[in-house]
Order: structure tokens, then sequence, then C-alpha cells
């Protein structure tokens, strides 16, 4: 990686379920929550600009996310007050970028929640994919990284989707 893209996010009483371990839903939201810090929100509507590495576009393109994978690694325990989540760009394509993530607590090296999200850059009057002009593609080339490597749950059963056999 050759910049690093982090944020140190504060865990809610509500993000803990029941049983007192971060929730797979608050996770989610951990993650979308620092893409947001990371990248920028424009509302306009809402008066409501955060700047962030999108911000290189100018308002002629805004990135949607068409896919997610999530990999739940362990457990978060309360007293837990904060996470740091990490990000970088695996994969810049023509319009598009791989977004991955590693979700830390404090003290551990080996990250919690591990994800990689697909992204789309729009042109902001007419919703068809964007394709990166040489700025964009500079910025967003600063901050490359390597895939993140998930389980494999081996060869699916073709008539049911099962992975039989295979522990997680």
């Amino acid at each position: 990686m050759t910049t690093d893209l982090s944020v140190e996010l504060d865990v809610r009483v509500s993000d803990l379920g029941p049983s007192g371990h971060l929730s797979n839903v608050a996770s989610m939201r951990l993650l979308d929550e620092a893409r947001s810090r990371l990248f920028g929100v424009n509302l306009p509507a809402l008066g409501l600009n955060e700047g962030g590495l999108l911000d290189v576009l100018d308002g002629r393109a805004r990135m949607v996310i068409g896919r997610h994978l999530v990999e739940f690694r362990r457990e978060v325990w309360h007293p837990v007050t904060s996470l740091t989540i990490r990000m970088w760009i695996p994969t810049l394509g023509r319009s598009s970028l791989a977004l991955a993530a590693a979700v830390y607590e404090d003290g551990i090296a080996e990250p919690a929640v591990v994800a990689q999200s697909q992204a789309v850059l729009v042109a902001s009057d007419t919703g068809r994919p964007w394709p990166m002009d040489t700025t964009a593609r500079e910025l967003f080339g600063r901050y490359c990284g390597p895939r993140p490597v998930f389980r494999d749950l081996g060869a699916a059963d073709p008539r049911t989707g099962d992975h039989a056999g295979q522990d997680l």
C-alpha cells in the first residue's frame, strides 16, 4: 500500500447485539461510514458537503456501490469503544474500482472484518459509467494495495449451492 486510508470510528451501544458483541449490520454501517468519511459525502439537497477523495471529480461523477463481499473473522466484544477501519484500492478499472477494507480492534493485529466492495463511478448528469480521467486515476492510484484474501468455501453443489463438508 502506498498511502494509508484509515479512520477511527466510535462504537455505539446500539452497535452491540444482545450478547454484547458487534453485530454484522453494525459492521456494515461502520464500513459505510468509513467510506463516506474518506471518499466524501455530497448531498446538496440536504446542504451537506463533507469533502473527501471524490472531490477530485468536481461533481462530474459519483460513486455507486454494486457489490459487497464481507467476511466476519471473529467477534468484537464489549467494552470496545472504537475501531480502526483501513481501506485501499486493489483494482482500478476504466470506470470502476474495487475498494478493500479491514476493521481492527486496538491491540489486535488481525482484522475482525475484511471486506471488498465493487464501486462504479457514474456521471452525475446521465447516470452512466464515467471513465476516470487522468487526475482521478492518479489520485486513486496512490491508494493501491493487494486484494484481500477470503476463506475458500470450496466447490458448491450445483443442485443446491451448498458447500458441504467445508468448515469455516
